[in-house]
Protein backbone atom coordinates (compact mmCIF):
# COMPACT_ATOMS: atom_id res chain seq x y z
CA UNK A 1 0.00 0.00 0.00
CA UNK A 2 1.35 3.40 -1.24
CA UNK A 3 3.22 4.88 1.88
CA UNK A 4 2.87 1.99 4.64
CA UNK A 5 5.52 1.63 7.43
CA UNK A 6 8.08 -0.18 6.57
CA UNK A 7 7.73 -3.81 8.26
CA UNK A 8 11.04 -4.14 8.21
CA UNK A 9 12.03 -1.14 10.80
CA UNK A 10 9.24 -2.91 13.21
CA UNK A 11 10.09 -4.30 16.27
CA UNK A 12 10.42 -8.11 16.12
CA UNK A 13 10.09 -9.29 19.16
CA UNK A 14 5.62 -7.47 18.45
CA UNK A 15 5.32 -8.17 14.55
CA UNK A 16 4.42 -11.67 14.75
CA UNK A 17 1.47 -11.61 16.98
CA UNK A 18 0.14 -8.19 17.19
CA UNK A 19 -1.85 -7.86 14.06
CA UNK A 20 -3.49 -10.52 14.56
CA UNK A 21 -4.41 -9.55 17.76
CA UNK A 22 -6.88 -6.84 18.64
CA UNK A 23 -9.26 -6.53 21.69
CA UNK A 24 -12.30 -5.31 19.69
CA UNK A 25 -12.42 -1.67 21.09
CA UNK A 26 -9.15 -1.28 19.35
CA UNK A 27 -10.19 -2.44 16.50
CA UNK A 28 -13.59 -0.44 16.90
CA UNK A 29 -10.92 2.65 16.98
CA UNK A 30 -8.98 1.58 14.02
CA UNK A 31 -11.76 0.88 11.94
CA UNK A 32 -13.68 4.34 12.89
CA UNK A 33 -16.20 5.01 10.04
CA UNK A 34 -16.97 8.39 11.46
CA UNK A 35 -13.20 9.70 11.27
CA UNK A 36 -12.49 12.46 8.43
CA UNK A 37 -9.98 12.46 6.12
CA UNK A 38 -8.31 15.17 5.76
CA UNK A 39 -9.32 16.18 2.49
CA UNK A 40 -6.20 16.65 0.28
CA UNK A 41 -7.03 14.36 -2.51
CA UNK A 42 -9.84 14.43 -4.23
CA UNK A 43 -12.54 11.35 -5.10
CA UNK A 44 -10.07 10.73 -8.24
CA UNK A 45 -7.16 10.87 -6.54
CA UNK A 46 -8.51 8.10 -4.19
CA UNK A 47 -9.62 5.87 -7.47
CA UNK A 48 -6.38 5.93 -8.81
CA UNK A 49 -4.66 4.83 -5.40
CA UNK A 50 -7.41 2.12 -4.95
CA UNK A 51 -6.68 1.24 -8.84
CA UNK A 52 -2.94 0.59 -8.00
CA UNK A 53 -4.20 -1.15 -4.77
CA UNK A 54 -6.19 -4.20 -6.36
CA UNK A 55 -3.13 -4.08 -9.19
CA UNK A 56 -0.23 -4.52 -7.12
CA UNK A 57 0.40 -8.58 -6.91
CA UNK A 58 -0.21 -9.88 -3.43
CA UNK A 59 3.06 -10.55 -2.22
CA UNK A 60 4.37 -6.70 -2.48
CA UNK A 61 2.62 -5.54 0.10
CA UNK A 62 2.35 -9.30 2.07
CA UNK A 63 5.31 -10.99 1.01
CA UNK A 64 6.91 -8.59 3.91
CA UNK A 65 4.70 -9.59 6.79
CA UNK A 66 6.66 -11.19 9.97
CA UNK A 67 4.61 -14.30 11.69
CA UNK A 68 4.28 -17.26 12.63
CA UNK A 69 0.95 -17.25 10.17
CA UNK A 70 2.58 -15.35 7.59
CA UNK A 71 5.20 -17.62 7.17
CA UNK A 72 3.07 -20.96 6.82
CA UNK A 73 0.85 -18.97 4.56
CA UNK A 74 3.86 -18.43 2.60
CA UNK A 75 4.96 -22.06 2.39
CA UNK A 76 1.45 -23.71 1.67
CA UNK A 77 1.01 -25.35 -1.69
CA UNK A 78 -2.76 -23.57 -1.15
CA UNK A 79 -1.48 -20.33 -1.17
CA UNK A 80 1.68 -20.62 -3.26
CA UNK A 81 -0.39 -19.84 -6.77
CA UNK A 82 -1.51 -16.73 -5.61
CA UNK A 83 1.16 -14.96 -4.33
CA UNK A 84 1.83 -13.78 -7.84
CA UNK A 85 -1.70 -12.26 -8.47
CA UNK A 86 -3.27 -9.23 -7.68
CA UNK A 87 -5.35 -8.22 -4.97
CA UNK A 88 -8.42 -7.91 -7.58
CA UNK A 89 -7.61 -11.46 -8.70
CA UNK A 90 -7.28 -12.46 -5.74
CA UNK A 91 -11.04 -11.01 -4.48
CA UNK A 92 -12.82 -12.14 -7.85
CA UNK A 93 -11.30 -15.92 -7.54
CA UNK A 94 -14.13 -18.69 -7.19
CA UNK A 95 -12.64 -19.99 -4.35
CA UNK A 96 -9.58 -17.81 -2.45
CA UNK A 97 -7.29 -19.75 0.48
CA UNK A 98 -8.72 -17.93 3.14
CA UNK A 99 -5.67 -17.87 5.46
CA UNK A 100 -4.64 -14.96 2.37
CA UNK A 101 -7.74 -13.45 2.59
CA UNK A 102 -7.42 -12.96 6.53
CA UNK A 103 -3.40 -11.76 5.96
CA UNK A 104 -4.79 -8.94 3.46
CA UNK A 105 -7.43 -8.55 6.66
CA UNK A 106 -4.64 -8.24 9.09
CA UNK A 107 -2.47 -6.29 6.08
CA UNK A 108 -5.25 -3.60 6.40
CA UNK A 109 -5.39 -3.16 9.95
CA UNK A 110 -1.71 -2.87 10.39
CA UNK A 111 -1.81 -0.25 7.96
CA UNK A 112 -4.71 1.29 9.54
CA UNK A 113 -2.85 1.22 12.76
CA UNK A 114 0.24 2.48 11.58
CA UNK A 115 -0.95 5.15 9.17
CA UNK A 116 -1.45 9.02 10.11
CA UNK A 117 -2.77 9.72 6.69
CA UNK A 118 -6.07 9.56 7.37
CA UNK A 119 -7.13 9.57 3.22
CA UNK A 120 -4.38 6.25 3.01
CA UNK A 121 -6.62 4.69 5.90
CA UNK A 122 -10.00 5.44 3.84
CA UNK A 123 -8.06 2.94 1.07
CA UNK A 124 -6.56 0.54 3.71
CA UNK A 125 -10.70 0.60 5.33
CA UNK A 126 -12.08 -0.37 2.08
CA UNK A 127 -9.59 -3.06 1.49
CA UNK A 128 -9.90 -4.51 5.26
CA UNK A 129 -14.06 -4.69 3.89
CA UNK A 130 -13.20 -6.20 0.48
CA UNK A 131 -10.90 -8.75 1.95
CA UNK A 132 -13.86 -9.56 4.53
CA UNK A 133 -16.39 -9.80 1.90
CA UNK A 134 -14.67 -12.08 -0.27
CA UNK A 135 -14.10 -14.43 2.63
CA UNK A 136 -17.52 -14.06 2.88
CA UNK A 137 -19.23 -14.27 -0.34
CA UNK A 138 -16.62 -16.66 -2.74
CA UNK A 139 -15.72 -18.95 0.86
CA UNK A 140 -18.69 -18.67 2.71
CA UNK A 141 -16.75 -17.91 6.02
CA UNK A 142 -16.14 -15.06 7.59
CA UNK A 143 -12.10 -14.20 8.21
CA UNK A 144 -12.63 -12.26 11.12
CA UNK A 145 -14.64 -11.86 14.81
CA UNK A 146 -17.08 -9.29 13.80
CA UNK A 147 -20.55 -9.99 13.74
CA UNK A 148 -23.17 -8.95 11.00
CA UNK A 149 -24.23 -6.00 13.49
CA UNK A 150 -20.48 -5.12 13.92
CA UNK A 151 -20.10 -5.69 9.68
CA UNK A 152 -22.79 -3.91 8.85
CA UNK A 153 -21.70 -0.19 8.93
CA UNK A 154 -18.46 -0.60 7.49
CA UNK A 155 -19.94 -2.66 4.07
CA UNK A 156 -22.75 0.28 4.05
CA UNK A 157 -19.99 2.77 4.66
CA UNK A 158 -18.11 1.26 1.33
CA UNK A 159 -20.40 1.23 -0.65
CA UNK A 160 -20.93 4.89 -0.42
CA UNK A 161 -16.94 5.81 -1.15
CA UNK A 162 -17.32 7.40 -4.68
CA UNK A 163 -13.57 5.93 -5.60
CA UNK A 164 -14.35 2.75 -5.03
CA UNK A 165 -14.80 0.66 -8.46
CA UNK A 166 -18.05 -0.91 -9.29
CA UNK A 167 -16.76 -4.76 -8.64
CA UNK A 168 -15.80 -4.17 -5.14
CA UNK A 169 -18.84 -2.19 -4.60
CA UNK A 170 -20.68 -6.03 -6.09
CA UNK A 171 -18.62 -7.86 -3.76
CA UNK A 172 -19.29 -5.74 -0.59
CA UNK A 173 -22.94 -5.37 -1.65
CA UNK A 174 -23.05 -9.52 -2.04
CA UNK A 175 -21.62 -9.89 1.32
CA UNK A 176 -23.92 -7.42 3.17
CA UNK A 177 -26.92 -8.98 1.70
CA UNK A 178 -25.60 -12.59 3.77
CA UNK A 179 -25.50 -10.44 6.82
CA UNK A 180 -28.72 -11.23 9.66
CA UNK A 181 -30.14 -8.44 10.82
CA UNK A 182 -31.51 -7.97 14.29
CA UNK A 183 -34.87 -8.43 12.72
CA UNK A 184 -33.77 -11.83 11.02
CA UNK A 185 -33.04 -13.39 14.51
Amino acid sequence: MKHAPDPSSMDSSDSSQTIFMSRPEGLARILALDDTASGLWTSEELSAIWQHQLSAPVQADLGAINSTAATQLKNSSEADPFWTKTFAELFDHPHPPVGLLNLVKEFAKKTLKESDDGQLNEVARALYYASYAAGMVRCGKKIGSFNDDELKPGYNWALKQPWLDERTKKLISEARDLLKTEKDS
